[in-house]
C-alpha cells in the first residue's frame, strides 16, 4: 500500500513514518510538509491509496483539504490523524468525504486498524465516537446539541475547541493571527449558536457529545 503523510512538522512526519514501517514492510511511504507538495506527489500517479493528515493545514480545515486532495486524485482515501477534538471535528470531516478520523492520543493498534480499514476502501471512526452518535440519536437533548454543532462554521469549531480547553482570548487570537475583539465576536457567535451563556456551559455541552 502506498501512503502519503502530510504534516508541516518534520518530527511528527518522521514519527509517523517510523511507526508505519513497524506495521508493514510492504508500505511505500511518501511525505509532504504542505498541501502544494502533497498535490504534486499525487499528480505523479504513484498509486497512493491513503493520505494521512491533520484536520488543519495552512489555515485550511478538513473539508477544504479533502476538496484540494480529491480534485487531484478522486479515489484517494483520506484519514485524519489529529489532536483536535474528535467529538467536534470528526463528523464534519467524514460528512465532507473523509474515510476516517483518529485521535493522536489513540493507541498504535487503533491507528493500524484505521489505516487497514481505510486502505481497503472502508470507513473508520472510533468506538467512542460511534457510541456518542448512538446517544445523539437516542435523546432529544443530544439531537439539539448535534444540530447546534452543525450550525457552527469550521473556524468557529476550531475556536470552540480552544475555548473549552481553557485558552484565553489573547492566546486564541495569537494562534489564529486574529485581533482579540475578533475572537470575542467569534465566542459570542458560538455561545449563541450553541445556546449557552458562558464557557462553563459550553464545555459541558461540548463534552456531552
Amino acid at each position: 500500500m502506498n501512503i502519503l503523510i502530510i504534516d508541516d512538522q518534520t518530527l511528527l512526519r518522521t514519527g509517523m513514518r517510523l511507526f508505519l514501517e513497524t506495521i508493514s514492510a510492504d508500505y511505500q511511504l511518501f511525505e509532504a510538509p504542505d498541501l502544494k507538495t502533497a498535490r504534486a506527489i499525487l499528480k505523479e500517479d504513484n498509486d497512493i491509496r491513503v493520505v494521512i493528515t491533520e484536520v488543519k493545514i495552512e489555515g485550511l480545515v478538513s473539508p477544504e483539504i479533502i476538496k484540494l486532495l480529491k480534485s487531484v486524485k478522486p479515489g484517494i482515501s483520506i484519514l485524519f490523524y489529529s489532536g483536535m477534538s474528535e467529538r467536534i471535528f470528526a463528523l464534519p470531516a467524514l460528512r465532507a468525504g473523509a474515510e476516517g478520523f483518529v485521535m493522536k492520543r489513540a493507541k498504535p493498534d487503533e491507528l493500524a486498524k484505521a489505516i487497514a480499514m481505510v486502505g481497503a476502501g472502508g470507513k473508520y471512526m472510533s468506538v467512542e465516537l460511534q457510541a456518542s452518535l448512538i446517544t445523539m440519536i437516542d435523546t432529544d437533548h443530544q439531537k439539539d446539541g448535534l444540530e447546534s454543532l452543525e450550525r457552527l462554521s469550521h473556524r468557529e469549531r476550531a475556536i470552540m475547541t480552544h475555548v473549552v480547553q481553557g485558552k484565553t482570548t489573547k492566546e486564541i487570537a495569537f494562534m489564529f493571527n486574529l485581533k482579540c475583539n475578533t475572537v470575542s465576536t467569534y465566542k459570542k457567535r458560538i455561545y449563541k449558536k450553541m445556546n449557552v451563556t458562558d464557557t462553563f456551559e459550553l464545555a459541558q455541552k461540548a463534552v456531552s457529545y
